[in-house]
């Protein structure tokens, strides 16, 4: 999949924006600002946890 509007499951979509947005959040938490890297850690938490509740119902019952 290469861009979340191709996806026609909202909820698949929604996995696949947030997948992206956590990415990016571990990348900002590799940062050296000291001022900042509270916020960056608190917002990748707050990605992580949207990210829990958008995993579409088929890759949640064929996990292991």
């Amino acid at each position: 999949m290469r861009n979340a509007k191709e996806v026609a499951d909202p909820t698949a979509r929604d996995h696949a924006t947030l997948s992206r947005m956590l990415a990016d959040a571990d990348t900002l938490c590799g940062t050296q600002d000291a001022l900042m890297a509270g916020q960056y850690r608190f917002l990748r938490g707050r990605i992580a946890a949207l990210l829990a509740l958008a995993t579409p119902v088929d890759s949640a019952e064929s996990a292991p």
